[in-house]
């Protein structure tokens, strides 16, 4: 089968558990499938690029730094979406209105790598 299938759970939607299915063809560097995990976003910190109530596709066993890649880490209880910068070894948000929020690669624990943004599910 050429679909992937993965759960997520809703919370603008009374918790409910959604599925969401796609083309593996959409996924277009190397994943590891029994690893991808999709959420929903919650926030406009990394708008334009992802939008508020988004679902992404992360990558769970992929923790490969890359410039300017996005990535799914977890710093102080919670989880956050932002864009690395290598030359100063931190994850930033994209929308300049979030700015303040930089972490620090050492701060931080890395969790997935993103692969796919749905908006509009």
């Amino acid at each position: 089968m050429n679909t992937i299938k993965l759960e997520y759970t809703d919370i603008y939607d009374n918790e409910k558990t959604k599925e969401l299915i796609f083309s593996k063809n959409l996924i277009k560097k190397d994943f590891n499938e029994s690893s991808l995990f999709a959420l929903i976003i919650d926030g406009k910190s990394m708008q334009a690029l992802i939008q508020d109530r988004s679902v992404i596709v992360t990558d769970l066993s992929n923790k490969t730094l890359e410039d300017e890649g996005i990535y799914l880490l977890y710093y102080e209880n919670k989880m956050w979406v932002k864009k690395y910068n290598i030359k100063d070894e931190t994850f930033v948000s994209i929308n300049p209105d979030f700015s303040h929020l930089v972490y620090k690669k050492n701060e931080i624990h890395l969790v997935a790598k993103v692969l796919l943004t749905f908006t509009n599910l």
